[in-house]
């Protein structure tokens, strides 16, 4: 009898603690982290709320020039053959002071293109672009003054208007210059200017 009272007090208290530790596994593990049980907003923060929408700036634009818009239009008309129209647009572009359209304009007027044949209309047009330093301009004054087209023949304006067109570079007017002091055209015959620009030339 005491062993049996013996071994039931021991399987009671193995029972006992064995329930013990049983449900301390059975728990289960506290959380890392405790969740936040608070409602999560979908709208911006308070500071992008407020902020003001801005627009998407764009890149500034350059302006045209006042010219361009008439130059161009010249150049179309007078690819499709309207001389007229050509001719009434490089005018309105010349008159804003454009020299390559103010060189058109008198190429236009001596050719009689759009317009009767007016040399010396042509010559006021290549007189302005000449002033502004347009080379084929330069050459074009150089050119009347010495055929006296438009105006009286006057060799020395055309000797100065060439000059200023070859030291630009130009060829046909280096050439000009070189013949005429070497033949004495416009003032007397200097060999030395007369080599050194058919020299450029060469």
């Amino acid at each position: 009898m005491g062993s049996r009272v013996m071994l039931k007090e021991y399987m009671s208290k193995f029972l006992q603690a064995s329930g013990k530790n049983r449900g301390k596994h059975e728990q289960p593990p506290e959380p890392l982290h405790e969740e936040s049980h608070e409602e999560i907003s979908e709208s911006p923060p308070e500071t992008l709320q407020n902020a003001p929408l801005e627009a998407p700036q764009e890149e500034p634009q350059e302006a045209l020039p006042d010219w361009q818009t008439d130059f161009e239009t010249g150049r179309d008309a007078f690819r499709a053959g309207d001389h007229p129209e050509a001719l009434a647009a490089f005018l309105r572009a010349a008159g804003l002071g454009h020299p390559e359209s103010q060189f058109l304009c008198g190429q236009m007027y001596r050719r009689g293109l759009g317009t009767p044949a007016d040399d010396k209309q042509a010559l006021v047009w290549y007189r302005r672009a000449a002033k502004q330093g347009h080379t084929g301009s330069q050459l074009a004054c150089g050119s009347i003054y010495e055929e006296g087209r438009g105006t009286e023949m006057d060799l020395r304006r055309a000797l100065s208007w060439y000059e200023l067109a070859a030291r630009q570079g130009s060829v046909e007017a280096q050439l000009k210059c070189g013949y005429m002091y070497h033949g004495g055209r416009a003032e007397t015959r200097n060999p030395k200017k007369a080599r050194r620009w058919l020299e450029a030339a060469a």
